[in-house]
């Protein structure tokens, strides 16, 4: 079978992050459910991001180890409400660029607006499904961002070898820019991510037991 132009891979695999059907609350079941419903559920949505069909994105181990580590509330008769299906949806997005740490740090304020039992909500927001949507809208709104963005990197990066006569080599040093750029920039986005965290969420969030003045 001959492999795809170089160019086309990259446009069939944006196509294919575009054309995802993202999940939305009306998506999720409008009951609580049990563990392994939950599972099956995640496993069956988020199937993009899969390397390979054996892949699982939730599994019970690690819905175990979110609530060992207070990443969700805890359960209702060993429930799981739709509030605790959205906090899994972030984290299953979060996990692979942030620590279990960073991530208690970011969705612990989300948790005390939605889910505490003296939660303020903010205006506009009634509870956690519209935030999630509101969230999913955006990301899908600015596709074309993400997508013009790639497709210049990849460009990038094959216009450096275009005088290398070998076309298995020219294709290799291609492949291997495209990712080393695509790193970089991922590596860049990973550190603004921490840095809101550790120079500014936390000077947002007060200690416990004390006001912010």
């Amino acid at each position: 079978m001959e492999k795809k132009n170089f160019d086309d891979f990259i446009l069939e695999q944006l196509k294919k992050i575009e054309n995802y059907d993202r999940i939305s609350s009306t998506d999720i079941p409008n009951i609580d459910l049990y563990m392994d419903q939950v599972t099956t559920f995640m496993n069956e949505h988020l199937g993009l991001f899969k390397r390979s069909s054996e892949d699982k994105i939730l599994t019970k181990t690690m819905i175990n180890n979110y609530s060992k580590y207070n990443l969700l509330p805890p359960t209702i008769k060993k429930k799981y409400t739709n509030d605790h299906v959205i906090l899994m949806l972030f984290i299953y997005y979060l996990k692979p660029i942030l620590s279990i740490g960073d991530i208690k740090e970011i969705l612990a304020p989300i948790q005390d607006m939605f889910m505490s039992e003296t939660s303020r909500k903010p205006e506009g927001f009634n509870d956690l499904k519209e935030l999630h949507d509101a969230i999913v809208e955006i990301e899908s709104a600015h596709f074309s961002l993400f997508k013009d963005h790639t497709i210049e990197t990849a460009k990038i990066a094959k216009e450096l070898f275009k005088d290398v006569k070998d076309e298995k080599q020219r294709q290799l040093l291609s492949i291997f820019a495209t990712s080393y750029l695509f790193t970089v920039q991922a590596s860049a986005q990973k550190h603004m991510i921490t840095s809101l965290i550790d120079d500014y969420l936390k000077d947002e969030t007060p200690p416990k037991g004390k006001k912010k003045s």
